[in-house]
C-alpha cells in the first residue's frame, strides 16, 4: 500500500510540475524561445530566414508571427509576444498604452524612392511634368516633401498652394481631391492607390514608389532616379525592434532574450542579407544598425 501511496504522489507531482511550466515561463524549453510578431515584408523574411539561424546556433528558438501593424504594439504590451518589429521609433512614441514599450535596437530603414516612368532614363527629376504619390496621408505627405528636397517643388514659389501644411501633418487639398497642381500649372501631382502604383508608372513622368511598393511589384532600383538620402531622416526613421520596458528591467529571462534578439538584428549577417535579398532597395547598414539598450 506505502509503494502504491508513494507512485500517486509521485505521479502527482510530476503532473503538476507539467502544468506549472506550461504556466510559467520558468522551466522548460519556453526559456529560450522568443516570440515576436513583425509585418510581411521585409520584417518576418528576414526574422524567418535570417535572424531564427544566427539565434538557433545560441540554443534559441525564435517564433514569428505576422500581424497586422495596427495591433502590434498591444499584443506586446499584453504579454502575447516579448517583441515586434514593424516601426520607428516617431511611431512607437505615439503609443499610449498602459504597458510602457521601448526601442531595443534600430535596424534597417524604408526608403521612398523616385522613379521613372514615361521621363527617360537619366532625365533629372526636376524635368518632370506629372508625378504619381501614395494616396494615404502619411506617405503623400512623404512624397511632396521628398520632391521638394529635390528641387521639383519649392515652398516659396508655391505659397499657400503648396501642398502639406504647416504643421507637417495634413494636406492643403480638399479631400476628394486627388491632384495637386503647381501655381504655374505646369507641374501636377496625382494621389495614386498603393495597389495601383506600379501599373501607373507609365501614365506619369515619374513616380513615388514607397520601398515595399517598389519590391513586391518587381520595380528594380535601377529605375529609381532619386530617393530619400538625409542622413537625420534614414537615422530617425530605422525600424526597430519594440519590447516591454518594466519585464526588460525586472524580468532576467526577458532580458535576455531580448538581448539575444537585439544582438542578432545588429549582426553583420543581417546587414549582408538586407543587401543581397532586396538588391538595394532597402538601407540596412551601420548607419542604421544601432543599439538602443541603455
Amino acid at each position: 500500500m506505502k509503494k502504491i501511496f508513494k507512485r500517486l504522489v509521485t505521479t502527482v507531482l510530476s503532473a503538476c510540475l507539467i502544468a506549472s511550466c506550461g504556466l510559467f515561463s520558468g522551466c522548460g524549453q519556453n526559456d529560450k524561445t522568443i516570440n515576436v510578431c513583425a509585418s510581411d515584408v521585409p520584417h518576418a523574411e528576414v526574422l524567418n530566414e535570417c535572424v531564427k539561424d544566427i539565434l538557433a546556433k545560441d540554443g534559441w528558438t525564435l517564433k514569428v508571427t505576422v500581424l497586422d501593424w495596427t495591433i502590434q504594439n498591444d499584443s506586446v504590451a499584453s504579454g502575447d509576444y516579448d517583441a515586434n518589429y514593424f516601426q520607428h521609433v516617431p511611431y512607437l512614441n505615439t503609443y499610449t498604452g498602459s504597458t510602457k514599450l521601448f526601442a531595443s535596437c534600430k535596424v534597417h530603414y524604408e526608403p521612398l524612392g523616385i522613379y521613372y516612368g514615361k521621363a527617360a532614363a537619366g532625365t533629372a527629376v526636376t524635368a518632370g511634368k506629372t508625378f504619381a504619390i501614395c494616396d494615404d496621408v502619411s506617405n503623400a505627405i512623404r512624397a511632396f516633401n521628398l520632391l521638394t528636397a529635390k528641387g521639383v517643388i519649392s515652398k516659396e514659389t508655391e505659397g499657400t498652394n503648396y501642398p502639406v501644411n504647416a504643421d507637417g501633418e495634413t494636406l492643403n487639398m480638399s479631400e476628394t481631391s486627388k491632384t495637386w497642381t503647381s501655381v504655374s500649372g505646369d507641374l501636377s501631382v496625382t494621389l495614386v492607390a498603393e495597389n495601383l502604383l506600379v501599373s501607373s508608372l507609365g501614365d506619369y513622368d515619374f513616380a513615388c514608389l514607397p520601398c515595399n511598393t517598389a519590391y513586391t511589384g518587381n520595380v528594380d532600383s535601377s529605375k529609381r532616379a532619386s530617393v530619400e538620402d538625409d542622413t537625420a531622416l534614414v537615422v530617425g526613421n530605422a525600424n526597430v525592434i519594440a519590447a516591454r520596458v518594466d519585464d526588460y528591467a525586472n524580468d532576467k529571462d526577458y532580458k535576455a532574450k531580448i538581448d539575444a534578439l537585439t544582438n542578432a538584428m545588429l549582426s553583420k549577417e543581417v546587414s549582408d542579407f538586407f543587401a543581397q535579398k532586396y538588391l538595394g532597395s532597402m538601407t540596412c547598414d551601420s548607419t542604421t544598425q544601432i543599439d538602443l539598450r541603455k
